[in-house]
């Protein structure tokens, strides 16, 4: 019977979310799937060791991983998460209303029976900010500042001891709790590429990567093929339609600058973790 041999390749890849003009970060994706996905799904291979898997690392989601590890990163949904309740402006309760409710509600918000009740609320106030505010109090702002960011927590992170005590813990949470939840979204992102580089080490992963900015060839050839996979999605005013740059993206991308952008990954690994050796480098485009 002839033998199939399947390469497993995890595509871990989020868009470069910092406006360089602010500094601020408009979504808190990086930090969010970096608590959730990243850690966990090459720390679970420890307990597979002859499960070999590689994992492309796009060097826009790397920066933005280190960002954060260095405290550098403007995150306005993280800077509410950690705010005192009592001190929150009205903008800035409704802004916590609005986004720390933006989690599955079944997977992540349904299993803390106090985050699915605030979340309750939130929905028979229409899910309108404006018209839930009042019905929240400062304490119920703490409890959801807190539960907003561990429902995002890995598996592996929630058997933390103090983690598991907040779990059980359950509402009332107080000021010194929502801090420490804070730090420990720094420490434990801190984990995730020096996880990376120890499981290449011992040859249980293989690490490829992208062009920095990861350019999705389709739409820079015309922003109106979003409408093909996606029926009805809003697409933009201005239309994009330049097939002539998605050819030099894989000219310049690619190919000529393959050893600029492997070398650019390795220099960022070694700036987290030390020198990193990993069984091959590749790298992978996207279109």
């Amino acid at each position: 019977m002839p033998v199939v041999r399947v390469v497993v390749l995890w595509h871990q890849h989020q868009p470069f979310y910092k406006d360089l003009v602010t500094g601020e970060y408009r979504l808190p994706w990086v930090r969010l799937h970096a608590l959730k996905d990243y850690y966990g799904m090459v720390k679970l291979l420890d307990e597979f060791p002859n499960v070999h898997q590689t994992f492309n690392l796009v060097p826009s989601l790397i920066t933005q991983i280190q960002d954060y590890v260095a405290g550098t990163a403007q995150d306005p949904f993280l800077a509410v998460a950690a705010k005192p309740a009592k001190e929150l402006t009205p903008e800035e309760r409704r802004f916590a209303l609005q986004y720390l409710f933006q989690a599955n509600p079944v997977n992540l918000i349904g299993r803390y029976p106090r985050y699915r009740e605030l979340w309750e609320r939130f929905q028979n106030a229409g899910e309108s900010p404006e018209r839930a505010e009042k019905y929240f109090q400062p304490q119920d702002f703490t409890d959801l500042q807190v539960l907003s960011q561990i429902a995002w927590f890995d598996e592996f992170f929630l058997e933390e001891p103090a983690i598991a005590e907040l779990i059980k813990k359950d509402h009332n949470y107080s000021l010194d709790d929502q801090r420490f939840v804070v730090e420990q979204e720094r420490e434990l992102m801190a984990k995730v590429l020096p996880a990376h580089a120890e499981a290449a080490r011992r040859g249980g992963i293989e690490i490829s990567t992208s062009a920095f900015y990861h350019p999705i060839l389709p739409l820079i050839c015309d922003t109106n093929q979003g409408a093909v996979s996606t029926p009805g999605l809003s697409l933009p005013q201005n239309r994009f339609r330049h097939p002539e740059d998605a050819r030099e993206q894989l000219m310049r991308g690619l190919w000529d600058s393959s050893a600029r952008c492997v070398a650019f990954r390795r220099q960022r690994f070694r700036r987290s973790v030390g020198d990193c050796t990993v069984a091959r480098s590749e790298v992978v485009g996207h279109g």
